[in-house]
């Protein structure tokens, strides 16, 4: 399979141990067209989150080398936000989400919740994953906040999909597909299973394949999901980044 870009990666500037131009430099060794660099958005812990100083910093050093790279590659800056309230609110203002070219909502335990109340519905469950899997009415909890947030914000792209925070990817996915919001097919956190996917694809969704690299080496990778979806039958382009260019939303 050939992919025209990788649109979800991290830098040092969040918890990426590689830099933006070692990214970029492993994208057009792989033949890569496009890359996009989405680090942790503006409600995770400081040392590991984008803050708007760095990503105003990230931006000019990002135009820089697109300058130094001309053609071979497209460059966009985008972030990974935290869905960080029951009501679908991420952690981004409405000013902040005009400047980014590639908006994605993630989900992560360690991110700053909206309130108490936010924390205990939608992070204390996540953390009592590990001894006890979410009940029906968490699930569906957790379901509702992220059609919300579909609902509310311009996303491009939902992350890793059932990773940790799980929801029912049936109905996320139908309301990704009424919204214009591709679903990931995600290489570091894999979450589906064939007969999941396939419940998914009666929808009329797309889907994006990304590596969520924290290391340049692993931008591009896509491997895993290759196999994955060489097991399944469906047009090839409802994935938007097979073979051609993803077309994004204007903000």
């Amino acid at each position: 399979m050939n992919f025209y870009g990788d649109y979800h990666t991290h830098t040092t500037a969040s918890d990426g141990i590689s830099s933006l131009e070692d990214n970029v430099q492993e994208a057009v060794k792989k033949g890569l067209k496009e890359l996009a660099v989405t680090d942790h958005g503006f409600a995770n812990p400081k040392r590991f989150a984008m803050t708007p100083k760095k990503f105003a910093m990230q931006r000019e050093q990002l135009d820089g080398i697109q300058k130094e790279y001309g053609d071979t590659i497209a460059l966009y800056q985008g972030i990974e936000a935290d869905l960080i309230g029951e009501d679908g609110t991420l952690d981004l203002t409405e000013e902040q989400i005009s400047q980014m070219d590639v908006l994605i909502m993630g989900y992560h335990s360690f991110a700053k919740a909206k309130s108490f109340r936010d924390w205990r519905r939608l992070y204390w469950n996540a953390y009592l994953r590990v001894i006890k899997y979410p009940s029906k009415q968490t699930i569906a909890r957790n379901t509702k906040a992220m059609i919300n947030a579909i609902k509310r914000y311009p996303i491009d792209i939902v992350a890793h999909l059932n990773h940790l925070f799980k929801v029912d990817c049936y109905e996320v996915t139908k309301a990704a597909a009424d919204y214009g919001v591709l679903i990931e097919l995600n290489a570091k956190h894999f979450d589906f299973s064939h007969d999941l996917f396939e419940k998914m694809l009666t929808t009329s969704a797309n889907f994006i394949v990304n590596s969520d690299a924290h290391y340049y080496k692993l931008v591009g990778g896509f491997s895993e999901i290759e196999t994955f979806l060489s097991q399944h039958s469906f047009d090839p382009a409802r994935i938007v980044n097979l073979e051609r260019k993803p077309a994004f939303k204007k903000r």
